[in-house]
């Protein structure tokens, strides 16, 4: 029997490989990193090229589209069985759509969401439908400096105006005081590093209400019709200056009010019916006391996807929209905690991981050591437990030994 090959594209993919060789498929695998544990089950690996800041680096992930059609082109597609993506497209639709394109050709799947939902979910239009399906969301704008449709000209709830940085007060407060204001957010971003206070704003940028509140979400699987729960998160963060909301990791299983389930549920089925949602989906959100309000739809697997017993099978299934044999998952509750270089580190080739880590971050070949520069992952700590707090501050105190064993190395 011939074991099939799928290609897995996200900014990290190690997990998504672990759950799909666990399966029975061999992996291809092209993310930001080709960490050590990912080299290790895939049968290709492959180094995507981000475009660089003026740092050398880039902390947001922007993806060099023409490096990726290289690598993509290069595959040998007559051997390949599917295609499965995660974060990496964001701010590329067009892209998933031309990998799509050349996947037709060779009869390969394309195990997802269809790229005109990706583009559709990650467009400022994405508000409007939010607005038809009477689904809460902070109040947005645009700059007048951002393009927008017609369509979206004509509608009242969506209003546009300049911002300037001197005119705050008077503008961005609103009758909250300090309990209200804005952000600034990009079309497509992904992991909160693109979020920022609205003085901040760039072209292309859209604004948002800032809610106060936790931030969580919901891991689901649809089959084009309905959406069946898989889990609630609370999201972490990890802030910094420049990404105050940068992602750091999250914890599954919280307990959610009874009417937060359902405010839950009702977007996760609303949006599935109106963007035929297949697969696993993830829906952010912010809690503030009983309001719970929708941010945004990754419809496409996520950082949560490890959070629970392996949801490959899942994805498989309701992507072939059928969940006739949808198993719910663990009671026990996991977190993920991802650690950040605060200063540039070098660790060296014999360095001890503990099991509890993953993403290891890979030697080149030549060298005595790994080089992590300031502000990028060292690598992912979990940990699991009988109730959600009980895992957060496992997998907070594992990240402090960690420290410390890299501190001491």
């Amino acid at each position: 029997m011939i074991t099939p090959t799928i290609v897995i594209a996200a900014i990290s993919a190690r997990g998504f490989a672990q759950a799909a060789v666990t399966c029975g498929y061999e992996v291809i695998t092209l993310d930001a990193f080709a960490d050590e544990d990912t080299r290790a089950i895939s049968l290709q690996v492959f180094k995507l090229k981000f475009n660089e800041n003026n740092q050398g680096f880039s902390q947001d992930f922007n993806l060099d589209e023409v490096d990726f059609k290289r690598i993509f082109s290069a595959l040998n597609l007559d051997e390949i069985d599917g295609f499965c993506y995660g974060s990496l497209f964001d701010d590329c639709p067009d892209l998933l759509a031309w990998v799509a394109h050349k996947m037709v050709a060779h009869k390969i799947r394309l195990v997802g969401n269809a790229p005109e939902v990706l583009k559709q979910a990650k467009d400022f239009s994405f508000f409007a439908l939010l607005d038809d399906l009477s689904i809460a969301h902070p109040e947005v704008r645009l700059s007048e400096k951002n393009p927008q449709s017609p369509s979206l000209r004509k509608r009242e709830s969506i209003l546009t105006f300049s911002f300037e940085t001197k005119k705050i007060d008077s503008r961005f407060r609103g009758n909250g005081g300090v309990r209200e204001y804005w952000l600034s957010k990009s079309i497509g971003g992904t992991g909160g590093t693109r979020v920022k206070s609205a003085n901040q704003y760039k072209l292309g940028d859209y604004f948002q209400r800032k809610v106060t509140g936790k931030p969580i979400s919901m891991l689901f699987v649809a089959d084009g019709k309905t959406a069946k729960t898989i889990g609630f998160n609370q999201q972490l963060i990890a802030p910094t200056a420049e990404m105050p909301f940068r992602f750091a990791g999250a914890v599954s299983n919280i307990a959610l009010q009874p009417n937060i389930h359902k405010a839950f549920e009702h977007a996760a089925h609303a949006l599935t019916s109106a963007l035929n949602l297949r697969g696993l989906n993830n829906l952010d959100a912010i809690l503030d006391g009983e309001k719970l309000w929708i941010l945004e739809l990754n419809p496409r697997l996520s950082a949560t996807f490890e959070l629970y017993e392996n949801l490959f099978p899942s994805h498989i299934q309701g992507c072939a929209g059928n969940l006739r044999q949808f198993e719910s998952t663990t009671n026990l509750s996991k977190a993920q905690l991802i650690l950040y270089a605060v200063e540039a580190v070098n660790i060296p080739a014999n360095f001890s991981w503990p099991s509890w880590a993953a993403d290891i971050p890979a030697l080149e070949l030549g060298e005595s050591s790994v080089r992590i520069v300031k502000n990028m992952p060292i690598c992912s700590v979990f940990a699991q437990a009988e109730s959600a707090e009980t895992a957060l501050a496992l997998v907070q105190q594992r990240v402090e030994k960690l420290k410390e064993m890299l501190k001491n190395d």
